[in-house]
């Protein structure tokens, strides 16, 4: 018998790249039938509050998460907060001079493409971020709808992905820096999606940054990559994580939230390794 997913420690919302609203994504973790999941938006936390009030009114448990963008020597990594304390007034200040990194970056994109003739407005992608933070996704919908790719997918395979030919870097961040953030903030520190790294030697030194667990469970794993990544977790003492890194729903499908690997007693170590 399969599994039910009751979990998912890795969504977005409209608050950065993810196409629910805040109170969407909750209605929408409520009809999968998961006991608890994690909003976390890309460098903000400005969706939690609203998700926090539909959870509290659908009797769910939301945990306060944030995925922030950063680098680990010459790699771009993305690590995981949960359980973070979002109210902390030190995070707004951090997170707002992220969203100006965030869009000095729109623009270095912008000028990136032009140099390889494709001409895009930087406006038209601000304009695809409906109150959050702004990213190389919703320069990827401004590329489909002006034709120059067919899908979200080929237009980071051609130039947004790491090491293409429009990719941006980000500035200043390093992984150090994020974990001791989310750490700041009472949260669990969690390399977010290791398979994107393409280099898997560089995750025992990260756990000299202070990081705390590793998301083994992730829709681009394959079941052989998630095993490694168990007994990488294991042998480093990381604690395990998973979700569905859920941004919107494809052809009109109702969303697939929830990680059936991750399991009850995964999920409260997790809670109980917060502060």
């Amino acid at each position: 018998m399969e599994t039910r997913a009751l979990y998912d420690l890795h969504l977005h919302t409209t608050a950065s790249d993810g196409k629910l609203e805040p109170r969407e994504l909750v209605q929408a973790a409520k009809s999968s039938g998961l006991r608890a999941f994690a909003v976390t938006d890309h460098d903000t936390v400005e969706g939690i509050p609203e998700a926090m009030e539909e959870a509290a009114a659908l009797g769910m448990e939301l945990v306060p998460g944030v995925e922030v963008s950063a680098n680990f020597g010459e790699a771009s990594v993305h690590v995981l907060g949960l359980f973070i304390e979002y109210r902390e007034p030190w995070l707004a200040k951090f997170f707002a001079e992220a969203a100006k990194r965030r869009i000095e970056r729109v623009h270095e994109m912008v000028r990136k493409l032009g140099r390889l003739g494709i001409e895009i407005d930087a406006e038209a992608v601000f304009a695809r971020s409906s109150h959050g933070t702004v990213g190389r996704p919703h320069v990827a919908e401004v590329l489909v709808a002006q034709g120059v790719v067919r899908t979200m997918s080929e237009a980071f395979e051609r130039y947004l992905g790491q090491d293409r030919l429009a990719y941006v870097g980000y500035d200043k961040v390093t992984l150090r820096d994020a974990v001791e953030l989310i750490r700041g903030a009472g949260g669990v520190a969690s390399l977010a999606h290791p398979v994107h790294l393409r280099d898997d030697s560089l995750i025992p030194r990260m756990v000299d940054d202070g990081l705390q667990a590793i998301e083994v469970f992730h829709k681009d794993h394959t079941p052989e990559k998630a095993a490694e990544y168990d007994a990488l977790a294991s042998s480093l003492g990381l604690l395990p994580t998973g979700g569905s890194d859920f941004h919107r729903s494809e052809n009109g499908e109702p969303p697939q939230l929830g990680c059936r690997e991750l399991t009850e007693e995964a999920f409260e170590r997790v809670r109980a390794s917060a502060r």
